[in-house]
């Protein structure tokens, strides 16, 4: 069996990491991550107040990021879902997103929202394939939410 090429974890990132991260994957963004915030500052504000899910590999580092905003009672919104070009196709955001639900779906949470650009078609599917629906499309963004399978535990 060959060795897993990445390791996943939680909350190890830097901010510096998050904008070396971010930067690299900001033409992968339909528009362009670079285009529409300051990367570093949205880097910091995800590494002082989000949960992050990440991939990091041996060679490159901070290669897969999703990170959310709890906001208890209400939802978890999902501000980012990245992975580096050169690890695409690994399956990377999909093992992220389920690892957020895994570790989120807790009885508080009652949605996971998250908006992506029509444009983006392959987020769009893979959203969409981890049940997220549309719910509203304001401007060129589409809100999509998905339900918390355990909002209704005890």
């Amino acid at each position: 069996m060959q060795p897993e090429r990445f390791e996943l974890a939680v909350d190890r990132a830097s901010a510096d990491q998050i904008a070396g991260h971010l930067r690299e994957c900001s033409e992968s963004f339909t528009p362009p991550l670079a285009g529409r915030v300051d990367i570093a500052a949205y880097a910091e504000k995800i590494a002082r107040r989000a949960t992050r899910f990440e991939a990091w590999e041996a060679t490159s580092g901070l290669v897969g990021l999703v990170a959310v905003y709890d906001n208890p009672q209400l939802e978890v919104f999902v501000t980012n879902v990245s992975v580096a070009p050169s690890c695409r196709g690994a399956g990377l955001a999909r093992r992220l997103l389920q690892g957020c639900f895994d570790r989120m779906d807790i009885p508080h949470a009652r949605r996971y929202r998250l908006e992506v650009d029509p444009r983006s078609e392959a987020a769009v599917r893979l959203y969409t394939r981890m049940g997220f629906v549309p719910v509203s499309q304001v401007g060129e963004m589409i809100s999509m939410e998905r339900p918390a399978t355990g909002g209704d535990k005890e």
